[in-house]
């Protein structure tokens, strides 16, 4: 679908646009044209077509390489934004027009897809049958960038691991605990209190820590705490973490609420380490500021606030029962 606007000669062609931004970013009418799918020459006349509109010229091309001028340049940032508002504009419409139909892009990193995932699609599955969710399990720097681009309307990761929040609305959710858990007649399980070095003589697995987490994890248990010295085996997989703890030596690093089925029935266990602090993991929402906000997205966000709160007081509520 293609939009237009009113510039001072008439009307603009936002597909112009497009093509203007995709020359700035290549700084080559060949790479352009191919990410734009147009042959050079049906490019070049939308360029040219574009600088008798605005009577300025866009682009220096003498010399090998195709250069934007100080025109360009400031074009460009309000190009950006303003096929950012028309997109915008168009999603408001329909969602408006959706209502509860629809659909959400979901992003999640391992410990929020574990925890909060299938809960989730059950609740919507009750309240918003007509909704449709694409969802996706990654680690959060992937995650942020693919919001960025717009891929996903929202991602649940791991907040110690966002790096760049520029542009990026990101609500922190409540921490949950973590610990070192091995099944009920592991070596370990009967040891009323037990060091890291106990924990270092079997093998480890955890999903991928943060930078955050592991000075956390450095501060409280000396350099043998870093995850390169600690870990054994890094797994995306809370499932494969639960099965690979159940069937061997393997003590697993974990989310407690990712292992609760199997705390709450005896199966596995949580070891009492040197001073016994939490290992808490922090997690936020995370979505593009200037993005709109459908009703059904709204509803994930309080769900995902609400969920989070819960399964972080029933952790308090179990250290205090111990």
């Amino acid at each position: 679908m293609r939009y237009a606007h009113q510039n001072r000669n008439g009307i603009m062609d936002t597909r112009k646009l497009k093509h203007f931004i995709a020359l700035a970013e290549h700084c080559s009418f060949h790479r352009a044209a191919d990410a734009v799918h147009l042959s050079q020459s049906a490019l070049s006349r939308s360029i040219q077509s574009l600088e008798e509109e605005l009577g300025v010229s866009l682009f220096d091309r003498s010399g090998n390489r195709t250069k934007i001028t100080p025109a360009g340049t400031v074009l460009l940032g309000n190009a950006r934004r303003l096929l950012l508002d028309t997109h915008e504009l168009m999603r408001e419409m329909a969602l408006f027009h959706e209502g509860n139909v629809g659909s959400i892009a979901l992003a999640v990193s391992p410990t929020p897809a574990s925890v909060f995932l299938a809960p989730y699609l059950a609740e919507v599955s009750r309240k918003r049958p007509g909704l449709r969710l694409d969802t996706w399990i990654g680690r959060t720097p992937e995650l942020v960038d693919a919001i960025r681009n717009e891929k996903y309307d929202v991602a649940i990761v791991d907040a110690s691991a966002i790096v760049d929040p520029d542009g990026l609305t990101v609500e922190h959710l409540a921490s949950l605990e973590g610990g070192f858990l091995v099944r009920h007649d592991h070596p370990l399980a009967g040891t009323s209190r037990c060091t890291l070095k106990d924990i270092g003589q079997h093998p480890v697995t955890c999903s991928p820590v943060s930078d955050d987490l592991a000075r956390r994890l450095v501060d409280r248990f000396g350099p043998g705490g870093h995850p390169a010295r600690l870990v054994t085996y890094f797994c995306d997989s809370y499932h494969v973490q639960r099965d690979l703890a159940l069937s061997s030596d393997t003590v697993a690093m974990s989310t407690l609420a990712a292992m609760q089925p199997e705390l709450g029935a005896g199966r596995l266990v949580r070891l009492v380490v040197d001073d016994d602090a939490p290992l808490l993991g922090h997690y936020a929402l995370v979505r593009l500021t200037a993005r709109s906000v459908s009703p059904a997205l709204a509803d994930l966000c309080v769900y995902a606030r609400d969920h989070f709160e819960r399964l972080s007081r029933e952790g308090r509520q179990g250290n205090e029962g111990k």
